[in-house]
């Protein structure tokens, strides 16, 4: 049967795990990790392609899943098997690189039939989810999809294209023309950053690849208008990512290893060492995590990314070779030439002492002088960090307010969340200021916005609702212990202590209900007894609370002193005044954000550059 026939078997991955193992040891002390090498490589891609071979499907000749049915954004399937697209493109491609071209060739034939090939149609170049599931039957389709299917394809045609049947190459190219159709006539915001990156990847090679001058001249100027985009501030929009920073990363190394056209390589590579200026200055290096805030993420405890350790050299080990076959999910990473800057390597390898990091990721809204940019607040110390974003919302992605502490063997940490019916409500906004490891926080509420998602799944003005309230994550086996009616103590480990007090609370004249489980502190906001909300009826709706994480013993009680007034809240620490003002009434975003101000010290909190350099 077809799907049993990979070049590499599972006796040929330990085969070549064994070997380079062995070459890796050779001559090295057992302190000193072996660095990447193209053994690391070719294990990987063999222990993936024996991994995905278990999915496949000879009746379609695609990969296969099972569904569940828990919400996911852009498809309307639930409990049932499917055969996703992009997993079996991808497949398709890890099949030519482990050599098994006659196998790899079908899988590519049957995904590039499932791209919209109409020109008149609104999704042409586009695929869908799902084999089961047509673009016309998504719930809403997903345009990111041409973008990450054209880079796989791309990759297919510089690495294998010679080897291809001539008639599966020209469609193959084809695809790729029509998927950069789509990536062009979309032309995204750059403001979304990892694929305003991807889609100039694409949209670059595809203009090499069909010898197309106004695509490559498009491409370019897309690319500029990123650098651009990132001059305002002199970073990221899509901040501190440790998802899409990968997928950032993976697309400005296709550029350097795929475009052959020197200026637009020469400009990736600024942004390129911008990016992980950006990353190792976010890096907490006893916990081995991304300090907060995180625009994006799927998971608050990072694993161990292979990527990292790969752009390493191995100079952080987390997966041993042996322990590859477990990370195979990870196998693109081994088609990509991933370096980290040297000038950074050592911020990802050791924190010296303590330090504060603020960084502009955002401008204002044009033309508004009241609303100051989006900035992050990461303190980090060898104990401990902790990070919030100054102006943002508690999106089930985000991590507006977040604090790991441990030794990395397992990630620690205290996350902020604000949830409707036990899911994150994309509508909660947060505001807070924040000096060294102690952040004064705001909740209030927009409308109109997202329910579970920002604008896919908008949150109606009269919703049935059981229950909103915030919660403070924590480790199943943190000692939580209730100091007052809304303040809670948390010892998370040896030598530390946290402290997170709701200040005030108002949902009309309800004044909200603190409680404490295994896990988590949690403080009710809508009354109880109350089955929907309509927020033409919700005159007042907001929390204010203080967190401070510290060593144990370092500060008297007596230090920590909130003093509040009616229009602004202030709390003393033993790192400053920290004062915020913001809304009340349930409102706009626009509306909120202008009137959140904050002050330390008395002060405006101060606005830092991550670079002044332009890139363009």
């Amino acid at each position: 049967m077809e799907s049993s026939r990979l070049a590499l078997t599972r006796r040929d991955v330990l085969v070549v795990s064994a070997a380079a193992a062995a070459a890796g040891s050779e001559g090295r002390g057992a302190a000193s990790p072996a660095p990447w090498t193209a053994e690391w490589d070719k294990a990987l891609l063999a222990s993936a392609a024996e991994r995905a071979s278990r999915a496949f499907d000879p009746a379609k000749n695609m990969v296969r899943t099972r569904l569940g049915a828990e919400y996911h954004y852009h498809t309307n399937l639930r409990g049932m098997e499917a055969h996703p697209v992009r997993d079996s493109m991808n497949y398709g491609l890890l099949l030519l690189e482990t050599g098994n071209l006659a196998l790899g060739s079908k899988v590519i034939d049957a995904v590039i039939a499932l791209q919209d090939r109409d020109p008149a149609s609104k999704w042409f170049g586009l695929w869908s989810y799902y084999l089961e599931e047509p673009l016309p039957r998504m719930d809403s389709a997903d345009y990111n999809w041409a973008d990450f299917n054209g880079a796989a394809l791309v990759q297919m045609e510089r690495r294998h294209g010679a080897k291809l049947e001539p008639g599966l190459r020209k469609r193959v190219r084809e695809s790729i023309g029509m998927a950069a159709a789509c990536i062009r006539k979309r032309n995204v915001s750059m403001s979304y950053t990892n694929i305003a990156v991807q889609g100039t990847f694409v949209t670059l090679a595809a203009a090499e690849i069909m010898e197309d001058r106004d695509l490559l001249a498009y491409a370019s100027e897309r690319l500029r208008r990123f650098a651009a985009n990132v001059d305002i501030t002199g970073s990221f929009a899509e901040y501190n990512s440790p998802t899409y920073a990968n997928v950032s990363i993976a697309n400005l190394t296709r550029i350097r290893m795929h475009v052959r056209h020197e200026a637009p390589v020469a400009l990736s590579e600024k942004i390129h060492e911008r990016f992980w200026q950006h990353l190792a200055l976010h890096w907490h290096a006893p916990t081995r995590q991304f300090a907060g805030p995180l625009s994006r993420c799927y998971s608050t405890d990072i694993g161990k990314p292979l990527w990292l350790q790969k752009a390493l050299n191995n100079r952080l080990n987390w997966v041993p070779f042996g322990g590859l076959p477990e990370a195979a999910q990870n196998a693109e990473i081994a088609l990509l030439d991933l370096r980290v800057p040297e000038k950074q390597v050592p911020l990802f390898l050791k924190l010296d002492g303590t330090r504060q990091h603020r960084e502009v990721f955002l401008p204002p809204p044009a033309g508004e002088t009241r609303v100051p940019p989006v900035q992050g607040t990461t303190y980090l110390t060898p104990s401990y960090c902790l990070g919030s974003v100054n102006r943002g919302d508690l999106w089930v992605q985000r991590r507006s307010l977040l604090a790991y502490w441990g030794d990395g063997a397992k990630a620690r940490a205290a996350h902020l969340r604000f949830l409707h019916d036990d899911y994150d409500l994309a509508s909660a906004l947060f505001y807070s200021v924040q000096e060294g490891g102690y952040a004064l926080g705001l909740v209030n509420f927009r409308t109109p916005g997202g329910d579970k998602h920002l604008s896919l799944d908008p949150l109606k003005p009269d919703f049935a609702s059981r229950r909103l309230y915030l919660r403070l994550d924590l480790p199943d086996d943190a000692a939580i212990r209730k100091t007052g009616p809304n303040s809670a103590i948390v010892a998370p480990g040896p030598g530390l202590e946290l402290d997170f007090v709701v200040r005030a609370a108002r949902w009309n004249e309800y004044a909200g209900k603190m409680s404490v489980e295994r896990g988590s502190i949690q403080f009710d906001l809508q009354p109880e007894g109350t089955d929907g909300v309509r927020w033409a009826e919700v005159k007042e709706a907001w929390l204010v609370f203080t967190l401070a994480i510290r060593d144990s013993g370092s500060v008297e009680k007596s230090a920590i002193t909130p003093a509040w007034n009616a229009e602004k809240w202030e709390w003393r620490t033993p790192a400053g005044t920290l004062r915020i003002a913001g809304g009340k009434a349930v409102g706009t975003a626009a509306a909120q954000d202008k009137a959140y101000a904050a002050w330390i010290n008395g002060k405006a909190a101060p606005m830092v550059r991550l670079s002044d350099e332009r890139l363009v």
